[in-house]
């Protein structure tokens, strides 16, 4: 009998830094949505992360940004994520107080 193990790390990895005015590589409408959804200052450097593990069968699912002392996350990979996901998420992280 064998058991599967699943023994491997889901880390947060930085993949971005910067300010919504510059904006992001990896999305061509993600600073213009959070300009327009959050309250996060315009130029409050930002660091943006994913969840990776670095295996090719466990895909990224998360994406966190993170200022100051604040973490905003999103269920989605960084490069999918959608206007309704900024919205939604920045909700949820507003009514968590």
């Amino acid at each position: 009998m064998s058991f599967i193990l699943n023994n491997h790390n889901h880390g947060w990895k930085s993949v971005a830094k910067g300010t919504l005015g510059d904006g992001f590589p990896f999305h061509s409408k993600l600073a213009t949505w959070l300009e327009e959804y959050t309250n996060i200052p315009k130029e409050t450097e930002l660091e943006i992360l994913e969840v990776s593990c670095g295996e090719a069968n466990c895909p990224t699912e998360e994406t966190m940004i993170v200022w100051k002392n604040h973490e905003f996350r999103i269920s989605r990979k960084k490069e999918q994520i959608s206007k309704m996901d900024v919205d939604l998420s920045w909700k949820r992280f507003v009514s968590k107080g």
